[in-house]
């Protein structure tokens, strides 16, 4: 199992991309219009909203036998659900979104339909899986989202982990547990395990310095020219990524560029384009991002698909191409892998526990926890008792781990403690498996 490299997140770094994106309520001449996509094909206003949900949940395990092709696929293909997955909240939703330290307060309301995932920032430690996370309280019937379900609102929106950065991560989360990157403040190929695209090149060192500066993409592009980047844009694949300092904003291809040269074989910019993927709008008081889609249902976009930049654009805003490991042979992928107790010695399963024994343990994982389905079983293998716990992914290397200390759930677990009924603890990783890290006979205390 090959190890996480260790990462400091300083405050600076984790603040100027974590903040999320800047300029997406004033787009300009050089910003494509992120607000153009009719989404009433996907869940939560259409006639049968478990066709989403259903086309969700069939998306394949990443597997070391995959090609590179569809490695791409399954990534884009899990950043365009998070993006396109539409739901209307059972409650208004209110919260406090921190960007580049001015507050704003954003609020949600009721009967609107919502694509992709809240934006919420100053998120703590919760980059998988995004979508995941939500999923337990979403209705596949109807497209709602309960809200009040989901218990502390805050805690739920500052784990939905769909600021800009984290959207991109939580697809390829779907393939990667190498590239150690929590919040995009890790941006430096010395450190994150991430690949430059192309022929341009920068001093990592220096660049990690002057991370927080609004011209460290800018400095890095100028220092290539013009064409050493259009020939590094043309070079980009589907899944890979896109960051810009000058903007604050990551995003991901969408699909391989399109590229068109001059007779020379120099590249036209202003032709050359790409289709991007990206989490860019957020709901606030008074804004002006409503729409309504041809169906007639009120839209207000959290997330946007298929959105085009010529090559002249990626380099105005100051956007640097990079890739994953995974996608170049140079780390290739493996099963999940997820388990109870320390991570050089794992609890045996069949084994018998106390409900207050179970939750001194910590789970776990090769992959970004997304969240822990807790069930007790009786011995026919009839569910007496199931919830999710509230979870935060605890990215610590060489594993991901989360306690159960603390839950002050076990009392909910006491009166099934008879010794025959079992509990088990179900770990959903970010690339998508579903894996029963223990299993014990629940006995009395």
């Amino acid at each position: 199992m090959k190890k996480m490299i260790a990462t400091l997140l300083s405050l600076a770094l984790c603040l100027s991309l974590l903040a999320g994106c800047t300029g997406e309520n004033n787009p300009n001449e050089d910003q494509p219009n992120a607000t153009g996509k009719d989404y009433s094909e996907f869940s939560g206003i259409v006639a049968d909203p478990k066709t989403w949900y259903d086309e969700f949940l069939a998306l394949p395990i990443a597997n070391d036998s995959m090609t590179e092709d569809e490695l791409r696929q399954l990534c884009a293909d899990a950043f365009r659900a998070n993006l396109s997955f539409q739901w209307t909240p059972t409650k208004e939703i209110t919260f406090v979104s921190t960007l580049l330290n001015k507050a704003s307060h954003c609020v949600l309301p009721t009967g609107i339909a919502y694509s992709g995932l809240c934006y919420a920032t100053g998120i703590d430690n919760a980059t998988g899986g995004t979508l995941w996370k939500v999923l337990p309280y979403y209705d596949p019937n109807t497209g709602a989202l309960d809200v009040e379900a989901m218990g502390n609102i805050a805690f739920v929106l500052n784990n939905l982990s769909s600021a800009c950065a984290n959207g991109v991560l939580q697809g390829w989360n779907r393939v990667s547990n190498s590239h150690n990157l929590n919040s995009m403040g890790t941006f430096n190929t010395q450190n994150s395990n991430i690949v430059l695209v192309g022929p341009y090149t920068y001093d990592g060192d220096t660049y990690h310095q002057n991370f927080g500066s609004e011209t460290a993409t800018k400095e890095i592009i100028d220092a290539n020219g013009e064409q050493v980047m259009y020939q590094s844009f043309a070079q980009m694949k589907m899944a890979d990524g896109l960051y810009s300092a000058s903007v604050y904003h990551v995003m991901m291809c969408a699909e391989n560029p399109v590229v068109v040269t001059y007779p020379n074989g120099t590249i036209d910019p202003d032709n050359s384009y790409v289709l991007t993927l990206e989490q860019r709008q957020a709901g606030t008081q008074g804004d002006t991002l409503n729409y309504t889609q041809s169906n007639g249902v009120t839209m207000r976009p959290l997330g946007t698909v298929d959105n085009k930049y010529t090559f002249k654009q990626l380099l105005n805003q100051g956007y640097i191409p990079f890739t994953i490991k995974e996608f170049i042979g140079e780390d290739p992928v493996e099963p999940g892998e997820a388990w109870l107790g320390d991570y050089t010695n794992p609890l045996e399963s069949n084994t018998e526990m106390t409900a207050n024994q179970i939750f001194t343990q910590t789970v776990y994982a090769n992959y970004n926890i997304c969240n822990l389905l807790i069930e007790v079983k009786s011995p026919d293998g009839t569910v007496l008792s199931s919830y999710y716990p509230r979870v935060t992914t605890d990215p610590r290397p060489p594993y991901y781990e989360y306690s159960l200390r603390g839950l002050m759930q076990s009392d909910m677990l006491t009166p099934y403690a008879d010794g025959s009924n079992t509990i088990h603890i179900n770990v959903r990783l970010s690339n998508g498996e579903l894996i029963d890290a223990c299993h014990t006979v629940l006995k009395m205390s």
